[in-house]
């Protein structure tokens, strides 16, 4: 059984990078829910327990044969900026190809480290019109500490009318928060 004895102290850690009352919510609940050896399990967290966020909620299933995450669920705010539903797709299936190797980078690093990944700033750079905000991602374990998928929030507004004002006015953080309470990865662009 995998254990991560300091992954609470990894919440706090990427607690004081958040902004939003919503990614706080969310992180703050996850925390709760885990027990003293790691994360919860998808099962423990029932996105129903806390319906304001659930517009701005996704989640994903990480399909451990193919390496694969794929959405289970998305709020309502999620659905709206995508000209389908993402329930069933991959990120293959939803990201911008160029946008695909830095995005899958920090999702996979949630399962694969495992680690919390915020990314702060400039949100949905390879579109037409990026807006500003905030991503939280969070691993969900099974119970013998194993990556089940994640549990993640997107709190976005648009701000900017094209992608070059976006690109002069705003920076994007992505940061990496190891569960094994290692110093954050941060990464500027």
């Amino acid at each position: 059984m995998l254990i991560f004895p300091s992954w609470r102290k990894s919440a706090q850690k990427a607690k004081n990078y958040l902004a939003s009352a919503e990614a706080i919510t969310l992180l703050d609940a996850w925390t709760a829910l885990g027990t003293a050896e790691r994360p919860p399990r998808r099962e423990d967290l029932k996105p129903e327990q806390f319906p304001a966020l659930l517009p701005d909620l996704w989640l994903m299933a990480f399909e451990a044969e193919t390496g694969q995450l794929r959405y289970r669920l998305e709020g309502e705010h999620i659905r709206a900026r995508y000209d389908r539903s993402l329930i069933g797709r991959t990120l293959e299936d939803t990201i911008a190809e160029e946008a695909l190797p830095r995005v899958r980078r920090y999702f996979m690093a949630c399962i694969e480290t495992p680690a919390i990944a915020m990314v702060i700033g400039r949100l949905y750079h390879e579109w037409r019109q990026p807006g500003y905000g905030e991503r939280l991602l969070l691993p969900l374990m099974d119970a013998e500490g194993n990556a089940e998928g994640l549990i993640g929030i997107t709190v976005y507004r648009e701000t900017f009318p094209d992608r070059a004002l976006a690109e002069q006015r705003a920076k994007r953080i992505t940061c990496i928060v190891p569960l094994d309470g290692s110093e954050p990865i941060e990464e500027a662009s």
